[in-house]
């Protein structure tokens, strides 16, 4: 599906940046991890028949200045993976704006500064291009406890919106996926949920759960390859039925509830 194509994919080196890199990969592409912590990306295994390649570059998003090698590699697709929470919950009125700036940076603005030193290359090349930004559920609800990080994700998802359609001529296409209950480095749902609630997971999400970052990387190949060139500008919630279900919850008794229960 992309065979003579090439990605960068950033936050490559683990859990759904990994698995995206993994399925690029065995489909052809050849694939530029940018991380900070490249190490595990020479354990990235893949099918190596449709001639595909996993290489790495050692860079934080987080540093306004873009790596020449990034811009000479001249990809194809750019995966915007890169987010993070950076805090436990906490109220707004205890966040700073040092806080606000750097939450800024990690979702958003990295995003802005690597899409700005790309695209035009893809643009000039003619050939078309796929960028994929990973945003999450939060940019389409609530989330006590990290309003700013939902911000900016959802700032973030408007910026997909708003530049497939400026570039839509082009040919380059923009698209986003909003994940949610997918396990992973920064949420290791096996640590964090008791084993005697692991049967609660149909409960809080139509298909239960947890996802997996392969869960992620299916749709991220689709919006790369040539079987989604006529979608841009739009998102698709990776996320069990959790958007969809907006706070709706199956009784025991097999109906659905939106009220809060007791324990």
């Amino acid at each position: 599906m992309l065979v003579g194509k090439k990605a960068v994919v950033t936050g490559g080196a683990h859990a759904i940046g990994a698995a995206i890199a993994r399925a690029y990969a065995s489909h052809g592409a050849q694939v530029l991890v940018v991380d900070v912590d490249t190490e595990p990306v020479a354990d990235i295994e893949f099918d190596s028949t449709a001639g595909g390649s996993v290489a790495s570059l050692s860079y934080d998003v987080r540093k306004a200045e873009i790596p020449q090698e990034l811009i000479d590699f001249a990809p194809d697709i750019l995966v915007n993976n890169v987010g993070h929470f950076l805090a436990p919950p906490q109220t707004f009125s205890a966040t700073t704006p040092a806080f606000w700036s750097d939450m800024g940076n990690i979702n958003f603005d990295q995003v802005l500064r690597l899409t700005h030193a790309l695209l035009p290359g893809m643009i000039e090349r003619g050939a078309g291009g796929s960028i994929l930004n990973l945003t999450t559920v939060e940019a389409h609800r609530a989330i006590p406890g990290h309003t700013v990080y939902s911000a900016y994700k959802a700032a973030l998802t408007q910026f997909t919106r708003s530049l497939g359609v400026e570039i839509g001529r082009t040919g380059v296409r923009v698209n986003a996926i909003a994940p949610d209950l997918i396990e992973s480095v920064q949420v290791p749902y096996r640590s964090i949920v008791a084993a005697d609630d692991w049967a609660k997971w149909p409960q809080w999400a139509p298909l239960g759960g947890p996802g997996q970052p392969v869960d992620i990387a299916g749709p991220a190949l689709f919006l790369a390859s040539d079987l989604a060139r006529y979608i841009t500008g739009t998102v698709i919630h990776v996320d069990g039925g959790s958007h969809a279900a907006g706070g709706w919850f199956p009784t025991e008794e097999g109906g659905w509830t939106n009220r809060p229960r007791k324990a």
